[in-house]
């Protein structure tokens, strides 16, 4: 246990150490905000029009509507992919007029000599580092009016193809400014950094007619990561047998059957209403991912016209991912809620009241922050859309109040569930297990690592942005809740007496060594194409190979979960919670496991960057894993707070076939195909064609977008809607508060946990 535990924190604190300095050299290495954009003397684009242009590609929620190098939502185009292929179109247009003829009717041999001398002078670096000047050719000066046109118009007039609304951005200096940024963003993507033969971002996107193709460096590492998977998964798989880090066997089901009939402290009581919360913000979630799949085929257009004429794409996508992000969260502060008297065997004074505060707090800033962000993308906050609207980063759109409000009521939760827990962690009544050192510890990492996303303004630099936007998206998510779920889990599985508690915590801290030493590192796959320098590809494509090891142990314990409900027989009060669970650590190997592990292989992730099966991977493993456990906690919670008379295995039943049946028909018959499509698009073609409206136009996408309406519909009308209809129907059947006898529930929760 000891070499467990000292693994665990060594693991954490060199991977995080690793992390933190490539961090800190890459500062130096990003792109540079030209102070001056000239030609023949005259300035046409400067530092500060660049930057403005990318607070108005923040301010307009655009990130949820495209995406800059391959980063963002996935309908819409590619901003940065758009401008580099319309560059390379309009300099051949160009030089073509020199030779008085237009593109298309040269001969072969023209063509050739002037696709050349195109790439050439994109590849050349005409940015000078001392005077911080970057320097225009004639021909990239012509470029850059028509780019500005294009742009203007497109946001000025609309675009029904790409759902862009009629000013979409209001203000012509605004239109102005985002040209400038994109253009930006496309000569950093084609123009090579000092001294090497790639760019900025690692020569993606891929775009032959520009020069840009795969470098050798995505190619050798990915043989290396390869070759990493399967010497980890050998030593991992000698040590579990070596050692015996496996779940032992089940105690006995009857503590189940105990623990439903306890009666409940105010807290517990109290954290009922989390769960109707968790349903209500699920359902509209569900509904906006439907409009969005809508959107998908026929943008800006829905059955019921004043829906589509009102709510944006990038609406629509902004709450989709804001509501998974509070439903998930709430489920799993609902439920530590009722766990920490139960465990902790103790109701501080006052624990009730601040169980009500807590849920106004998150009610409010979950409401809050969704209708900011919605006036933020209709431009009605003027220069306060960064604190109240749409910061502009995805899965961080909130805006920075509601965003440090959300973090402080993280820390509120975390001294909530402590003030329970306490005297399990220090003096007589110390759980001498580690299993509430462990559960708190991961507790501690879910309002840390949140806050990462607090180290950055409104006016950082883009890549650098995302560097700390990936600790909350990438960590926090799959790194952090991965442990989080697992010492909940643990909680979860040893209350119940099917495992113990020694078992529970090797197997907690083994999967802490591997989720921090695979997850960490592997954050770095986010920064392949992001600007950052190249040797993120080594390590994003080494330890993000590893990041299924964990998960492929997940399924050994999935096995152990069935086994253990199989053996509890079907008169076991929690069966169907523990389904939900298994469910959880099934779409864990193949949502986050498996689809994960095949896209982030640079030589795949170069051509399939932006595409469906980043889509893919996200639904299956954001709703699959942490979806499923949420429910599975929620279930379990509310198991334990309804009267034992009024609960309904069918209606749950209904729910999990649906939820997860509609989940798999979701990526079986439209995101994994669709995806498959998109990335051979990109690489035949170009990634700016793969994200094109003719892409999506094409016959394949619209009958399969058209399919996506009956997994979509089964997940709502027979999983999320039969569910929000039980908890709303038994929330007034719940148990009674135990307040004459609150000595001897303690002494009860005690003696189960």
């Amino acid at each position: 246990m000891r070499g467990l535990k000292v693994g665990a924190v060594l693991s954490f604190i060199i991977s995080m150490t690793v992390l933190l300095l490539g961090g800190y050299f890459a500062v130096d290495k990003v792109a540079p905000y030209p102070e001056k954009v000239v030609v023949e003397g005259k300035i046409v684009a400067t530092a500060e029009s660049i930057m403005s242009g990318q607070n108005v590609y923040q301010k307009y929620g655009l990130m949820d509507h495209g995406s800059i190098w391959g980063h963002g939502s996935l309908r819409g185009m590619d901003f940065s992919a758009t401008t580099l292929h319309l560059i390379g179109e309009y300099m051949r247009d160009y030089y073509s007029e020199e030779k008085g003829k237009q593109y298309r009717n040269l001969l072969l041999s023209e063509k050739s000599e002037i696709d050349g001398k195109v790439i050439r002078e994109i590849k050349e670096n005409k940015y000078n580092p001392v005077s911080k000047t970057l320097m225009l050719s004639q021909a990239e000066a012509y470029t850059l009016v028509k780019i500005k046109k294009y742009w203007k118009d497109l946001f000025r007039k609309g675009d029904r193809e790409y759902g862009f609304f009629p000013e979409t951005v209001k203000f012509e200096e605004e239109r102005e400014n985002i040209a400038d940024f994109f253009f930006w963003t496309a000569w950093a993507a084609s123009t090579n950094r000092p001294g090497e033969n790639f760019t900025y971002t690692n020569n993606w996107p891929n775009d032959r007619s520009v020069g840009n193709t795969m470098s050798s460096d995505a190619f050798i590492w990915s043989v290396f990561s390869i070759l990493a998977f399967f010497i980890v998964l050998g030593l991992v798989i000698y040590i579990i047998h070596r050692y015996k880090i496996l779940y032992g066997e089940p105690k006995g089901v009857e503590l189940g059957k105990e623990l439903i009939n306890l009666d409940l402290t105010k807290s517990q009581f109290r954290a009922a209403k989390f769960f109707l919360v968790v349903m209500l913000f699920f359902i509209m979630q569900m509904l906006m991912g439907g409009l969005l799949a809508q959107y998908t085929i026929q943008p800006r257009y829905f059955c019921i016209a004043c829906i589509s004429d009102f709510i944006s794409y990038s609406w629509a996508k902004t709450w989709h991912l804001q509501l998974a992000i509070f439903w998930i969260t709430t489920s799993w502060i609902g439920a530590s809620i009722y766990l920490a008297p139960l465990i902790g065997s103790k109701e501080p004074k006052g624990q009730g009241t601040l169980v009500n505060i807590l849920f106004i707090s998150i009610v409010i800033v979950a409401f809050g922050s969704l209708f900011g962000e919605v006036l933020g993308i209709k431009g009605m906050l003027g220069d306060k859309w960064f604190w109240f609207g749409h910061q502009g980063w995805e899965y961080l759109e909130l805006g920075r109040i509601w965003q440090i409000l959300l973090f402080i009521g993280l820390i509120s939760w975390f001294i909530i569930v402590y003030r329970a827990l306490k005297d399990k962690l220090i003096g007589s009544n110390k759980d001498k297990s580690g299993i509430v050192l462990f559960y708190t510890f991961s507790t501690v990492l879910v309002v840390a690592f949140f806050g990462c996303g607090l180290f950055y303004g409104r006016e950082t630099h883009i890549t650098i942005v995302d560097f700390w936007r990936w600790f909350v998206v990438h960590l926090w998510v799959e790194g952090v809740f991965e442990l989080f779920g697992v010492a909940v889990i643990a909680l979860f599985l040893t209350t119940l007496g099917l495992v113990s508690k020694k078992s529970a915590v090797k197997v907690g801290y083994l999967t802490a060594i591997l989720v921090f030493s695979s997850s960490i590192m592997g954050t770095a796959h986010h920064y392949f194409w992001y600007g950052g320098p190249s040797y993120w590809l080594a390590l994003g494509s080494v330890f993000s190979s590893l990041e299924i090891i964990p998960l492929i142990l997940l399924v050994t314990r999935a096995w152990m979960e069935y086994k253990s409900v199989n053996d509890a027989g079907i008169d076991f009060p929690y069966r169907w919670p523990l389904f939900f669970l298994i469910a959880s650590s099934f779409w864990n190997f193949l949502g986050a496991g498996v689809f994960g592990f095949i896209i982030n292989l640079p030589i795949i992730n170069y051509y399939e960057h932006g595409t469906y099966l980043t889509s893919n991977h996200a639904h299956t493993a954001l709703f699959g894993v942490y979806g499923m456990l949420s429910i599975s906690l929620l279930l379990f919670t509310w198991r334990s707070l309804v009267k034992d008379e009024y609960w309904d295995d069918r209606i749950i039943k209904l729910s999990f076939w649906g939820l997860n049946g509609g989940l798999f028909l979701m990526f079986l018959i439209t995101l994994l195909p669709i995806g498959i499509a998109q990335t051979l698009a990109s690489y035949r073609d170009g990634f700016w064609f793969a994200r094109s409206s003719e892409f999506y136009n094409g016959n394949l996408v619209q009958i399969l977008g058209q399919i996506r309406a009956i997994p979509d519909l089964i997940m709502i009308l027979l999983g999320a809607l039969p569910l929000f209809i039980f908890l709303k129907k038994t929330y007034p059947k719940l148990k009674q508060i135990g307040f004459k006898e609150e000595e001897k529930i303690y002494k009860e929760r005690d003696s189960i946990f």
